[in-house]
């Protein structure tokens, strides 16, 4: 992980609001939290936000939306999403032209956005143990495609850890486990993204449990995203 030489700097109330709406930034050390605030600020400078609907986009959305981000790239020097330069917001889940079908969010890396039911994203923060978190799973299509499609040595090293997971996977008695646990809900299983986006919802919201269900999973996914298990609890 990069340090920069410089930080910069958020203003107290907007480090207030992430310490009101994340426990991994609560959890973070003085310096992990400067970093934290450093992100973000490059976050929202990097990232358009673009409200549909009418829906105006307040300085709260951005620095939720962009806290959420940066929680879960935070383990990597490459943190920003290289692929995504907006995020568009709508008021409640709207009609996809892409897939043509009613969505609370999507990453299409095609055309570089990544979309949020703002409804949705809200429910995802504010019940912090239910599972479904919109924000960490459309972040965890987008960072895995910009790993997958923009090359560096940190998207490799990412790739081959990913592997390494499905690799684990194939065992049969591993499946049957997983499927039948009943821990982890059952559009995980609709191909390896989802697969993956819903892992990442469960280890951000309920850890202890998914450290008791699935060890090694658990296990390889902080080594995916480079995660301190302090951090999670």
């Amino acid at each position: 992980m990069r340090y920069p030489l410089f930080y910069k700097k958020l203003p107290p109330e907007q480090r207030q609001l992430l310490m009101g709406n994340f426990k991994f930034y609560k959890n973070l050390s003085v310096v992990g939290r400067k970093l934290f605030d450093h992100r973000v600020v490059q976050f929202l400078n990097h990232h358009q936000f673009v409200g549909y609907e009418d829906l105006q986009v307040t300085e709260r959305m951005k620095l939720l939306i962009s806290g959420t981000g940066i929680m879960l790239s935070f383990g990597f020097s490459n943190y920003l999403y290289a692929l995504f330069k907006t995020i568009l917001i709508y008021p409640d889940n709207y009609y996809s032209n892409v897939t043509e079908t009613q969505n609370k969010g999507e990453a299409n890396p095609k055309f570089g956005v990544v979309v949020f039911s703002w409804k949705d994203f809200e429910a995802g923060l504010a019940i912090e143990d239910d599972n479904l978190h919109l924000g960490l799973h459309e972040f965890c299509h987008a960072l895995h495609f910009s790993f997958k499609f923009k090359h560096s040595s940190e998207g490799q090293e990412f790739i081959k850890n990913y592997q390494k997971l499905l690799k684990h996977l194939e065992n049969k008695e591993i499946q049957s486990q997983l499927i039948h646990s009943g821990y982890i809900r059952e559009y995980a299983f609709e191909n390896q993204y989802e697969f993956l986006a819903v892992l990442i919802e469960h280890l951000f919201e309920t850890p202890n449990k998914f450290r008791k269900e699935l060890p090694v999973i658990y296990l390889l996914l902080l080594k995916l995203f480079k995660l301190e298990k302090a951090n999670l609890q």
